[in-house]
């Protein structure tokens, strides 16, 4: 339904992925495109994200014991939980204006057990085992090479270490994605919507996250699928930090126009307001959520 949406309308550049495929980079590909928008990324989607980041954390059972590696964190959800349960965690990401709006709110909640860097995902400065447990919440799915991610994730754990990899279900269990579509098509019926592939539905559902752990060389994997609902508090307020929560948010949006965009923004507070009725507005979404075992 809303597979294309939230597809990329500017592809920048090509490089090879470690099978020697083709591949092409689009803005959510590019650190500078995260940075700017680090604060507007959590308004939008951290209640939603938060929730994912908790289900993978109590189903890895980590201890105050474990060294746990966050890889691309983004503003810190899955850090930020995995901190109460005293592990000492490394969160990493490629964005610096998304470590460093981490690191003001581990200054703010006086975290003192959570450590920041600025890494590649696909190319970690770490060295081999040295992690009881790594994690990528919504990260590794917009990786150029999903992969060569998939496998670095392997490549510090210790032997028995444990993975938690969180994706998207298939993008019609994508609720406010639906209303954004609806919206386009009611306010403006003649826009010509993209149709490549958006970068985080290369890998999404049960089936694909758990055979893209497996040829990344795990022994085991367990995936379950989790609902999310996030509760708005403001429709207008949402719609607001939603346009400008994701790189290729925010060039659909330009491509829009201003006009076109404040009757889309219309056409989608209508839409979730009516369904709520008298209630609190609730958007839904679903999540795969694999935890993956090394011998």
């Amino acid at each position: 339904m809303c597979l294309h949406v939230y597809a990329s309308y500017f592809l920048l550049s090509k490089l090879k992925n470690s099978k020697g495929k083709t591949m092409t980079i689009s803005p959510d590909q590019i650190p500078q495109q995260w940075s700017s928008i680090a604060s507007a990324y959590e308004r939008a989607f951290e209640k939603l994200t938060r929730q994912f980041s908790q289900e993978a954390i109590n189903r890895l059972d980590i201890s105050s014991d474990d060294r746990v590696l966050d890889v691309a964190t983004g503003t810190g959800s899955f850090s930020l939980a995995a901190a109460h349960t005293g592990a000492q965690v490394l969160a990493t990401d490629f964005a610096p204006g998304m470590v460093e709006r981490l690191e003001q709110r581990l200054r703010e909640q006086q975290i003192h057990n959570v450590k920041t860097a600025v890494m590649d995902g696909q190319n970690l400065d770490i060295v081999d085992a040295s992690f009881d447990v790594s994690a990528s919440v919504v990260g590794v799915i917009f990786f150029p090479d999903i992969q060569k991610g998939l496998r670095e994730l392997k490549r510090v754990l210790k032997p028995q270490g444990r993975c938690a990899v969180v994706c998207w279900n298939h993008p019609e269990h994508f609720e406010m994605m639906g209303y954004l579509q609806q919206a386009i098509t009611l306010a403006v019926p003649d826009f010509e919507m993209p149709m490549q592939t958006p970068v985080w539905a290369r890998m999404c559902g049960e089936q694909s996250l758990r055979e893209n752990l497996l040829d990344a060389g795990f022994s085991r994997v367990d995936v379950s699928v989790k609902q999310g609902v996030l509760e708005i508090e403001s429709v207008e307020q949402f719609w607001s930090d939603f346009t400008s929560s994701a790189p290729p948010l925010a060039l659909l949006f330009e491509k829009l126009g201003e006009e076109n965009s404040s009757r889309v923004g219309e056409k989608f507070i209508e839409l979730v307001t009516k369904k709520a009725g008298r209630l609190s507005p609730k958007l839904s979404a679903q999540a795969c959520i694999g935890i993956a075992y090394v011998n």
